[in-house]
């Protein structure tokens, strides 16, 4: 039986070793070892039993790398800031890290680190930055990393409005993706007032119809800006939008504006889903716009 062969640099990155752009970088150096040989490109072909492994100099290059937990406020961007708008990355300053990170990074002076995906100025939450490119592809192209939202509406959602949601992921995302309005949910500013106006009057499943509190849970390389588009064509107005999981990565207790450093890659890329693998593709505008006509 014959065994077919693959790009190194591709082989590297499927099997979790090191990125493709960082594969071309460890060969040029002869830092990847092929069946215990130094390889000379990673454009070289190779066969898919081969045992591929980094020296140990590559291995601690590799181990080095930073990654990133930032609690992105809204109205920042994450990159490609336009005129007027503040750059999320100008958050990463040694003032803004969290109390519980017990790493001295300075993000200032780290080189290569970048934002892994795109999060719309509008919406808020993880937003990931690694020097690791493995990081950044899982991200941004793996089409089993989950992402969690917490979305919070201007009016109460009708059944209608999350099927319609449901359907819009399921078409285009993982089947299995779940959309969950969260029981009880009372607005900060009502209960305020309320317990102002009568403490005995707020009870747990008391929900004011001024607003709706929705759980978004799927996988694929939707984009936050993608969702918010889903969920208008669905009816809802929105007034909070929020990313709260990454993979195995969450908000925790991080505050708006505030950083810590991922310990490893290993959460992010070990939570994956387990929802069957759809074939993935990212979804053109003109689809999005055409599925409610």
């Amino acid at each position: 039986m014959t065994v077919a062969a693959e790009r190194l640099g591709v082989l590297c990155a499927r099997i979790g070793l090191c990125s493709r752009n960082e594969a071309a970088k460890y060969a040029r150096l002869g830092q990847i070892l092929v069946d215990g040989q130094p390889a000379k490109s990673a454009a070289a072909l190779v066969p898919g039993t081969a045992n591929i492994q980094l020296t140990p100099r590559a291995q601690r290059m590799q181990d080095d790398k930073v990654t990133i937990l930032l609690h992105k406020p809204a109205h920042y961007a994450s990159c490609r800031a336009g005129k007027g708008v503040p750059l999320a990355r100008k958050l990463l300053v040694p003032e803004n890290r969290a109390p519980s990170c017990r790493t001295r990074h300075d993000p200032r002076q780290l080189s290569k680190l970048d934002a892994t995906d795109v999060l719309d100025e509008a919406t808020s939450g993880v937003l990931l930055f690694s020097q690791d490119g493995r990081v950044s592809t899982t991200v941004a192209r793996d089409p089993l990393v989950e992402k969690e939202y917490d979305i919070l509406t201007n009016g109460e959602v009708t059944s209608g409005q999350l099927s319609a949601l449901q359907l819009n992921l399921g078409t285009l995302c993982s089947q299995d993706a779940r959309v969950r309005e969260v029981p009880g949910y009372v607005p900060r500013a009502e209960k305020a007032r309320l317990l102002q106006a009568d403490p005995a009057a707020v009870v747990e499943e008391a929900k004011p119809s001024a607003s709706s509190r929705i759980q978004v849970v799927f996988c694929g390389t939707l984009t936050s800006s993608d969702l918010r588009q889903m969920c208008s064509q669905a009816g809802m107005l929105l007034f909070r939008v929020s990313r709260v999981r990454v993979g195995g990565i969450s908000l925790a207790k991080l505050v708006p504006g505030q950083w810590t450093v991922v310990p490893g890659v290993e959460p992010l890329l070990r939570e994956r889903s387990h929802f069957p693998a759809a074939e993935e593709k990212r979804p053109s505008r003109r689809t999005l716009r055409s599925m409610h006509e």
